[in-house]
């Protein structure tokens, strides 16, 4: 799948920390830190990815002791992964968590090679981040263009919408909620079935939104975003 138009600054700026030397990570973080914050998508991703989110929590049960040091278990599910990275960039950011320290102990470099810690560090942590960003981003929003692609997508939902329909009661939702939940399902089956991307798109944040507000929805909203895979 070619790059995503609209991830090339934060793509760019994960590359360029990659590509970077330990003096210049705090500015490289703050630099993508700085992308996430300027760009709704973005931070619209990575808030649902923190929601209830325990970083602390995780962060103490990801520590193992190795030799004479520790290693770091570094979430591999996508969502999971995007909301411990965050977190942690968030506290190096803010000085909380000292960079130098943080991967002299899970980093540490047994073969003296310099920038080894730098090294790890970055093939660790940034760089799953960024394929963890740009996949989940690739799902919730209708980025490729071919024909064949969006017509595949475009008949997922349609069979997903009319699945979630057929068992709506199964939700559990209060009238009012249940119209809500149908009018938005409906309205994303119809813009489905015209093949209008824009229209798709809107309706998928609005029912991302709604499956945050009425829980029981989640599922039904999840099952919609793996259409895009």
């Amino acid at each position: 799948m070619p790059q995503i138009a609209e991830l090339i600054p934060f793509n760019t700026a994960c590359d360029e920390f990659v590509a970077g030397k330990y003096i210049l990570a705090d500015i490289k973080i703050a630099s993508i830190l700085r992308i996430i914050a300027d760009d709704e998508k973005l931070r619209d991703i990575i808030s649902s990815c923190l929601e209830n989110y325990d970083f602390n929590s995780r962060f103490t049960h990801s520590i193992h002791a190795k030799g004479n040091g520790y290693t770091l278990d570094v979430p591999t599910n996508e969502k999971e992964l995007i909301a411990f990275v965050f977190s942690l960039l968030y506290r190096l950011d803010n000085k909380e968590i000292n960079f130098y320290d943080f991967i002299s102990q899970f980093y540490k470099n047994d073969d003296d090679i310099p920038g080894k810690e730098f090294y790890n560090f970055a093939n660790a942590i940034i760089i799953p981040f960024k394929s963890a960003v740009n996949s989940l981003y690739s799902k919730r929003h209708i980025i490729v263009e071919a024909d064949d692609y969006q017509k595949n997508y475009y008949n997922k939902i349609m069979t997903t919408v009319k699945l979630i329909a057929k068992n709506i009661d199964n939700y559990k939702l209060k009238m009012n909620e249940k119209e809500e939940f149908t009018m938005l399902l409906n309205s994303l089956y119809i813009a489905s079935e015209h093949n209008d991307k824009k229209m798709v798109f809107s309706l998928m944040i609005a029912l991302d939104y709604f499956s945050r507000v009425n829980k029981r929805t989640k599922p039904a909203y999840l099952s919609l975003e793996e259409c895009f895979t």
